[in-house]
C-alpha cells in the first residue's frame, strides 16, 4: 500500500493552502501519475523475477485502474487474468519433439525436467506442454503456469512495484507544488 504521509499532506497544505482546490489538485495528479507509473512498470517488474515476455503477461492479463478524483483521493490498481500455458515461460525445447520437456518459471531457478509432460500440437490448444492423465493416449491435459495476478502477488515483484509507485508519488508531489504556483491549476 502507497500512502501520502502527514509530512506531505502539511507541506502541500502550508504552501497551497492559499489556492482554491489547488491541495485537492496536487494529491490527485500525484495519486494518478503513480497509478500510471504502476500500470506500465508492472510488467517489466515480473519479468525481473519470472521467465515470460512483455506480449505474453499483456495478453494474459485484465488491469482494473481505479483513478483518483478530487473529492476521493485514492485509487488502486486490480492485476487479474488466466493461467497462462507452460509453452510461454523458458522451456527446452520449444516444439514437438521426442526429447524430455525442461521448464523454467522464475528466473532464479533452473530448469525443472517434467517426467511425463509432452510438447505436442492438439489443434484447438496451439503448441503447448501436456501431460497424459490416463494410459490411454486421448486424455492429456494442458499444463499451466502462473497467471499475471499471481505474479504480481510475488513478494519480490510487490516489493519493487510498490517502491516505484511509492518513488513517483514523493517526486510528483514536489513538481505539482511547483507546477501549482507557476499557474498551471
Amino acid at each position: 500500500m502507497i500512502e501520502i504521509t502527514n509530512e506531505q499532506i502539511e507541506r502541500v497544505n502550508l504552501i497551497l493552502g492559499g489556492i482554491k482546490k489547488a491541495p485537492n489538485k496536487a494529491f490527485y495528479n500525484s495519486i494518478n501519475r503513480s497509478l500510471a507509473t504502476v500500470r506500465s512498470k508492472s510488467g517489466k517488474m515480473i519479468r525481473e523475477t519470472y521467465r515470460i515476455k512483455q506480449k505474453d503477461i499483456t495478453s494474459n492479463q485484465n488491469m482494473k485502474v481505479k483513478r483518483a478524483t478530487l473529492s476521493m483521493l485514492e485509487g488502486g490498481i486490480e492485476f487479474a487474468g488466466t493461467v497462462i500455458p507452460l509453452i510461454k515461460f523458458k522451456t527446452t525445447p520449444t516444439q514437438p519433439k521426442q526429447k524430455s520437456v525442461r521448464v523454467s518459471v522464475l528466473k532464479n531457478e533452473t530448469g525443472k525436467k517434467l517426467k511425463s509432460a509432452y510438447i505436442a500440437n492438439l489443434g484447438k490448444y496451439d503448441v503447448g506442454i501436456f501431460e497424459r492423465m490416463t494410459r490411454k493416449r486421448e486424455t492429456s491435459m494442458q499444463l499451466y503456469g502462473p497467471s499475471t495476478a499471481h505474479m504480481m502477488s510475488n513478494i519480490d515483484v510487490y516489493q519493487k512495484v510498490e517502491k516505484v509507485a511509492q518513488e513517483t508519488i514523493d517526486k510528483r508531489i514536489e513538481h505539482e507544488i511547483s507546477r501549482i504556483l507557476n499557474g498551471y491549476v
